[in-house]
């Protein structure tokens, strides 16, 4: 890929959405004021930064930025919250973000703007991978679009906040171009730290074992699967040094997420409470998006790799195996349905426009909801 073409189909297209999205957030925050004070039993565990900062670090962001500077074992900073907050909880939150802003920090970088310079690094390399993917799949038209798409999806603000989701989404893309590229060893590694991003990063080691399959990748190929179970068996073994219990991590999501069922059981829960607008496991937004992920499935099942097509259904069906709370965001790791969405926008720049005309409003309240500090996602 030329500069040019990096500059004018990935870097524009970042530069345009973020700026928008910070607008946003800096409006909203100057104007309406913090929620704050009407959630005090929520987490502060970070120094408030100046306000053009301060806007993308909120709710998860809490617990990356205690944990990069206490640790996991940092429970005496939650003893004086009234939201519930149990010894371990830390170990719901997989240690490479954390990890990464640490190293950040001592390099002299203050903690909010580390994860915002980390999470927004990561997007761009996200960003270059997804093109780089979908350009080999299909045509660069299909690859400028999918950046589109995925930068104009509602929730994609979260790849810009003190948040995992970018560096997750990075390494899950680095995965598959790996495999592509039968570059065994490396993929090994990557699906080690993919793994040790988010425990969601297990979904890709099933998906890519089609690409291991139809490459040929033999023994080696195998091997460098095992980096995927390899990250999350690591960051267990931690937590049972730690909290003498290895699987204290899956508790924690289980007590806040609900057990894992069927797909059916996120929008089971949705009905047995009344409705609301945007919430958690009765969320209408989340409802609406789950549906037409669900029907996004079936042409992407047929229509692209079946690596991609088993990641985009595992992404979809598990987090609706306990519920829609924040399946917008879960959802931003289904990049095989934003690739798809690109290939069939990819010759009808109306139809772009439609898409993002209809997303970036909604995508632009989130911001304002996430950055006077009201749930987004």
């Amino acid at each position: 890929m030329s500069g040019k073409i990096w500059l004018r189909r990935i870097l524009l297209p970042f530069l345009l959405s973020r700026a928008g999205l910070w607008a946003v957030g800096i409006l909203a925050l100057a104007l309406l004021g913090s929620a704050r004070e009407r959630m005090p039993g929520n987490l502060l565990a970070h120094t408030p930064a100046a306000l053009p900062l301060e806007i993308w670090a909120r709710w998860d962001s809490e617990w990356y930025l205690l944990i990069a500077r206490e640790g996991y074992a940092a429970d005496r900073s939650l003893a004086t919250y009234s939201a519930g907050y149990r010894p371990g909880d830390t170990a719901g939150f997989f240690p490479l973000y954390p990890l990464l802003l640490t190293i950040l920090e001592r390099l002299g970088v203050p903690e909010v703007a580390a994860g915002i310079l980390l999470s927004n690094m990561a997007l761009l390399t996200a960003l270059t991978l997804l093109y780089l993917l979908v350009r080999e799949e299909w045509d660069d038209h299909a690859a400028g679009a999918a950046v589109w798409v995925l930068l104009g999806f509602p929730f994609s603000l979260f790849f810009s906040a003190v948040y995992c989701e970018s560096v997750a989404l990075a390494l899950t893309l680095g995965g598959f171009l790996l495999a592509r590229r039968r570059r065994w060893g490396w993929l090994g590694l990557c699906g080690f730290f993919c793994a040790l991003a988010r425990p969601t990063g297990l979904l890709v080691a099933p998906a890519l074992a089609w690409e291991v399959k139809e490459r040929r990748g033999g023994w080696r190929g195998a091997l460098a699967l095992l980096g995927f179970p390899a990250g999350v068996a690591a960051f267990s073994a931690c937590c049972g040094f730690l909290f003498s219990d290895p699987l204290i991590w899956e508790t924690r999501q289980e007590r806040w997420r609900g057990s894992l069922s069927g797909p059916w059981k996120a929008f089971k829960r949705f009905f047995e409470s009344s409705p609301s607008l945007h919430g958690a496991h009765n969320s209408i937004l989340e409802f609406c998006l789950a549906l037409l992920f669900l029907v996004a499935l079936v042409p992407v099942l047929r229509k692209t790799p079946r690596s991609w097509g088993t990641y985009a259904l595992l992404c979809v069906m598990v987090p609706l195996g306990s519920t829609l709370w924040s399946f917008g965001r879960l959802a931003l790791m289904a990049f095989p349905v934003f690739a798809w969405m690109g290939f069939l926008l990819r010759r009808d720049s109306s139809a772009l426009a439609g898409y993002l005309a209809l997303c970036l409003p909604l995508g632009g309240l989130l911001m304002a909801f996430f950055a006077c500090g009201w749930w987004a996602g």
